[in-house]
This record gives C-alpha cells, sequence and structure tokens, in this order.
C-alpha cells in the first residue's frame, strides 16, 4: 500500500473528490473555457429516482451543482464497458429528468433548463476514446456550430496522459494526479509549484497515514476490487472475443467482488462497510 490514496480505486475516488475546494479545482481545470468560473458547489444525492415500477434508479459516483443551477455528474470508469457512449448518454438524460416535476407543462416554462454536464475519467484504454480529452455536445452536423449548449459531456482518458514539462496546467497536473497519485514516485516534483488550493488539499487528504482504522479498511477492500477488476478483465482478454469476452470480464468482476466481501465477512466487519465497498445488497452478503 502506498503513502497516497489511489484515485482509481471507489473508495479512494469518492472520498477524495467529495470535497468542495478539491471539487472546485478539479471542475474548473476541466471545463476551463467552456463554463464561467465556479466558486462553489453542493454535493447532491448520487441516486435518481426510479421512473417507472419495475425500473431502476441510475448511482453515479458524484453529483454536484454549482451556483449557477449547473448539475454536473462525475464518475471514475475503470473496468471496459459495451456501449460506454451510450451508458454516459443514459446517465446524462437522467439528471434532465430531475428538471421536470410531474405534472409539467412546457406552456408554463419560462426560462430554459440549467446545463447538465458529465464527467467521465475512463483509466483503461478502448470504449472509442483516441485523446486524452474528448468534449462533446450537439451540433449542427453542417456547420460544426453548437446547436443546443444544455447538454455536454468530458471524456478524460488516462491512457493516452503522457506528462510534458513544457505543458504544466492545472487540467493537466489533475490528469496527471488522478493517472498516478497511488504510486507518488512517479509524480514529476516540477507540478508542486504549479499546484493550487484544491491539488495542495488533495494532497493532503490522500495521505494513507491520516485515514481512520475504518477508512482504511475500507481502502485496502477497495483497492482489492480494484486489481481484481484489472486481473479479471485480463483474463477475460484472453478468454474470448466479442460477446464472449465481454461475458468473461462480468463474470469475472462479479467472482471478485464476492469474493472481496466474503473476506470482510468473514473479518467480521460491518454489513454497511460491505455494502458501502462492494454495492452488494444486504440479502447477497448474507448469502455468502
Amino acid at each position: 500500500m502506498g503513502k497516497y490514496i489511489d484515485l482509481k480505486s471507489d473508495f479512494g475516488f469518492k472520498f477524495c473528490m467529495q470535497d468542495e475546494t478539491i471539487m472546485k479545482s478539479f471542475l474548473n481545470a476541466i471545463l476551463d473555457g467552456d463554463c464561467e468560473k465556479i466558486t462553489s458547489v453542493k454535493f447532491e444525492n448520487v441516486e435518481t429516482p426510479r421512473y417507472a415500477h419495475e425500473g431502476r434508479g441510475v448511482i453515479f459516483d458524484l453529483l454536484c451543482t454549482t451556483e449557477t443551477g449547473d448539475h454536473i455528474l462525475i464518475e471514475m470508469q475503470n473496468s471496459t464497458q459495451r456501449f460506454f457512449k451510450t451508458r454516459s448518454s443514459f446517465y446524462v438524460y437522467n439528471l434532465m429528468r430531475r428538471k421536470f416535476k410531474k405534472g409539467f407543462q412546457w406552456s408554463e416554462m419560462r426560462e430554459d433548463i440549467s446545463r447538465i454536464m458529465g464527467i467521465f475519467i475512463v483509466g483503461r484504454p478502448g470504449m472509442g476514446l483516441t485523446k486524452v480529452l474528448t468534449r462533446t455536445a450537439e451540433c449542427d452536423l453542417d456547420t460544426g456550430k453548437e446547436f443546443w449548449d444544455r447538454m455536454r459531456k468530458y471524456f478524460v482518458s488516462l491512457p493516452h496522459f503522457e506528462f510534458d514539462r513544457k505543458d504544466i496546467t492545472t487540467r493537466n497536473i489533475w490528469i496527471y494526479f488522478f493517472k498516478n497519485l497511488g504510486n507518488m514516485e512517479f509524480i514529476d516534483p516540477s507540478v508542486y509549484e504549479r499546484a493550487d488550493e484544491g491539488l495542495r488539499q488533495l494532497i493532503k487528504r490522500a495521505e494513507v497515514g491520516a485515514l481512520s482504522e475504518k477508512e482504511y479498511d475500507q481502502y485496502e477492500a477497495s483497492m482489492k476490487l480494484l486489481a481484481d477488476e484489472i486481473d479479471m478483465e485480463k483474463q477475460g482478454y484472453e478468454r474470448g472475443m466479442a460477446d464472449g469476452m465481454q461475458k468473461g470480464i462480468a463474470q469475472g468482476m462479479q467472482q471478485g467482488i464476492a469474493q472481496v466481501a466474503k473476506e470482510m465477512k468473514q473479518s467480521k466487519m460491518p454489513v454497511e462497510v460491505i455494502m458501502e465497498v462492494t454495492h452488494l445488497t444486504k440479502e447477497e452478503i448474507d448469502n455468502l
């Protein structure tokens, strides 16, 4: 276990990023040039409501609202996902449904909705991403101009990022830290003098030694899940191609999660902690 939390783990991502100063720095870095400076954020419930009797809610990693009412969801994605672009759009449009209450009438609408943005940080190669930062919006196909500015998506591909000392911007430092914070020996010392308040707060909050015993247990379990996801994904690639490969990945990841939960249960960890780390239900944990 390194000196600093790995932001690519589920616990590490949520623990470090659910801090207003850190999140403001991150959002202003990623959205620089596309959005006015964000001076405050409020964290929201990450589960959207169910809209049908048999329907499921949608759970994001983090969701916050800016002082202007813009909704921004942020997700860390480490495993390869089929139809990832479709899934990310589904997340964004589900957020839009929050804007319209039951019984809403278009004739009563006096101004357009506030913006909805999704930021997806991808820790694995592929999924149709070919560069470090991909920004999307609804555009006119003939002119290329933005047609509707209420919805945007940002994809940050960590595997495509290469550090360049000649291009040390806050955005690049943030991507650099997301990729390497768990292994600080790879961090170039020159970035520290360029770090803003949020980045300095991130380094302080990410110290593994400052975690409580409970937080450390959650982090350790989360890191095991991350390692199992990567390992099972590699095995999935080896077992087959196309649908067969994806099936192998999904099965392997579920087996890894179940094993981690079983070990946590044997260690007498509270069910609530196991549920938070593995996202399994109480019934699933009881049946292990």
